[in-house]
């Protein structure tokens, strides 16, 4: 008989927690709601970018959808770069590889876009000139 009391608490124990679970994992969604909005706002900005510049290429003006695609992607390497501290080694290594063949391809193509503030410019030189050193390494 206590065999079985001691198995009957163990099942109530077992289906409370279960319950707790349910309760707290689909009723009360912080943080799958917290990246769901972010994740929402992420792709609506980048349909708008992509619009923006499908307009700007399908009405001839090429230069300025390649002023904002430089634009872009100077901004992605400023907030690369910042996070690459708190990284794993693998994403590292993957930034460094990207941003060698940024830097090869920047020289293979120079541009005459000035960025918006030329301390910018001077920062991404820095960064990809540095990861095209780290990569021959």
């Amino acid at each position: 008989m206590k065999k079985f009391a001691f198995i009957l608490g163990l099942v109530s124990i077992a289906a409370a927690l279960v319950a707790a679970g349910w309760w707290l994992g689909f009723s009360h969604r912080y943080f799958s709601d917290a990246y769901a909005i972010t994740t929402l706002d992420r792709h609506i900005g980048d349909a708008g970018e992509e619009a923006m510049l499908l307009h700007e290429i399908d009405g001839g003006h090429s230069d300025d959808a390649r002023r904002l695609l430089r634009t872009q992607l100077d901004g992605n390497i400023l907030v690369i770069y910042s996070l690459l501290d708190s990284s794993d080694a693998r994403s590292r290594d993957l930034a460094i590889k990207v941003f060698a063949r940024i830097a090869a391809y920047r020289a293979e193509y120079p541009t005459n876009y000035p960025n918006v503030f030329p301390e910018g410019d001077a920062m991404i030189a820095e960064i990809l000139q540095r990861a095209t050193q780290e990569k021959g390494k």
